[in-house]
């Protein structure tokens, strides 16, 4: 007999969310994850005790909306080793009666079925599956920005109604949480993947030593008009809001209108009561530097660097994970709310690198098939664009998870005997223990890694 140990509880619950936050807060359990059932129907979501990721309480979403007054417990399962041949002896004994007629089989690969105790009661054996790397891709996180338009739609996205501006692929900040939609996961949060699989699946870089949070954030911006002049902190500036870091990004152009251009840094020589008093005059515009743009343009930003996107642009960006700007000038527009947006005079000031920041610039537009192409650097990622039109096997090391942003064209990407389709558009979360990959098809691609420190 291959049984081991009460596996877990079942509860049946109306509101999952509601119930997780219940646990998690009241009685201190961890939420593991959440998944679909493999039926289509049910929602499952699995909660252990703090410092382990064995399951003591699975919720049950949508099983059965009529629950009784007298209680909600639906089942006690218990683990095995070896359930075919358990669900073969079960079948043989006299005194069990099997509500299933076979295994059933979940998302992650779990096996289980479901018999009758003396007194009606149900029970479950119960085989855990064993969730290996692969590429996770998320639902975008999208926010409505008084610049954004309907651009992301051109990439495959469906964002909702507004002027969407800002599609969050992949989030773990408090602002945007990002969950996976394939594979065994889907459901899954990206900051319940980092609490159970951690360092295993990011490699020993893949998470912040300083918020102990995924350390990048990757986006998509579609600017419909021109964003605010603003500048980003470093992460030793003494004023950064409680639980952030800094901020230094890099932007690759992924489309842009005829004469479209962006801010990029002051001009030459500008110091800082230079710019306050520009500011004050309401003259700011002319110690700016604008530069002209054009799709494949890759731009640096670290923090410190003055900058704003401008009209006709949408951008993959691929930064720190941090939600903090400072704006300098808004060029006096009302906000969603229909207020002045508010400035940060006195912390741009104090954060701008007025004698540069090591802001740079790649050209990418003569890149031919088969090259790849470091476009930034800095000691929180490294970005690389590659342009294929055949076959092309990566590998992931130990020391960091891969970020694949699709720029451009379709294919698949194929890991073990598994493959997905590829479009434009896309950002897929590659698990630093994934090994070989293969990217197959006519793809730009962007590739991301986090260095050592």
């Amino acid at each position: 007999m291959s049984i081991q140990k009460i596996e877990h509880v079942g509860l049946m619950v109306k509101d999952i969310e509601t119930s997780i936050q219940f646990y998690t807060k009241v009685l201190g359990l961890k939420h593991l994850r959440t998944m679909p059932h493999s039926n289509g129907l049910i929602t499952l979501a699995f909660l252990g005790y703090p410092n382990s990721n064995e399951t003591v309480i699975e919720l049950i979403q949508n099983y059965n909306e009529n629950l009784p007054a007298e209680g909600k417990v639906h089942h006690i399962a218990f683990t095995v080793t070896d359930i075919e041949v358990e669900f073969e002896r079960m079948k043989q004994l006299p005194e069990v009666t099997l509500q299933d007629e076979e295994l059933i089989r979940l998302p992650d690969g779990s096996l289980y079925f479901f018999f009758y105790g003396p007194d009606g009661e149900f029970l479950e054996l119960f085989q855990p599956g064993n969730i290996s790397p692969y590429p996770l891709q998320f639902q975008p996180e999208f926010k409505e920005r008084i610049w954004g338009g309907r651009g992301l739609e051109k990439f495959g996205l469906t964002p909702p109604e507004g002027a969407i501006g800002e599609g969050w692929m992949i989030g773990d900040h408090p602002n945007g949480i990002t969950k996976v939609i394939n594979g065994p996961l889907a459901g899954t949060g990206l900051d319940i993947i980092r609490e159970q699989f951690g360092s295993a699946w990011f490699g020993k870089h893949g998470v912040s030593s300083k918020s102990d949070r995924f350390p990048l954030l990757i986006k998509l911006l579609d600017c419909n008009d021109d964003l605010s002049v603003q500048v980003h902190p470093s992460d030793d500036y003494d004023q950064l809001p409680a639980g952030e870091l800094g901020k230094t990004e890099m932007w690759y152009i992924l489309s842009a209108e005829p004469n479209a251009k962006i801010i990029y840094g002051l001009k030459e020589n500008v110091s800082r009561d230079q710019l306050a008093k520009a500011i004050a005059e309401g003259n700011i515009m002319d110690s700016l530097q604008e530069v002209s743009v054009k799709a494949g343009d890759a731009f640096y930003i670290p923090a410190g660097t003055v900058h704003a996107l401008c009209s006709g642009v949408v951008v993959a960006e691929i930064q720190q994970n941090s939600d903090t700007t400072y704006r300098l000038y808004d060029y006096n527009r009302l906000g969603l709310d229909g207020q002045l947006r508010e400035l940060h005079i006195a912390d741009s000031l104090a954060v701008v690198a007025y004698e540069g920041a090591g802001a740079s610039y790649v050209d990418t537009t003569a890149m031919q098939a088969g090259q790849w192409l470091t476009i930034a650097t800095s000691p929180y990622f490294i970005v690389e664009k590659g342009v294929l039109s055949e076959s092309t096997t990566l590998t992931t090391t130990k020391d960091s998870f891969e970020i694949i942003v699709i720029a451009e064209g379709t294919g698949t990407i194929s890991w073990g005997n598994e493959q997905q389709e590829l479009t434009a558009g896309q950002c897929f979360l590659i698990p630093a223990t994934l090994g070989e990959y293969t990217l197959n098809g006519n793809l730009v691609v962007l590739r991301s890694v986090v260095p050592g420190e």
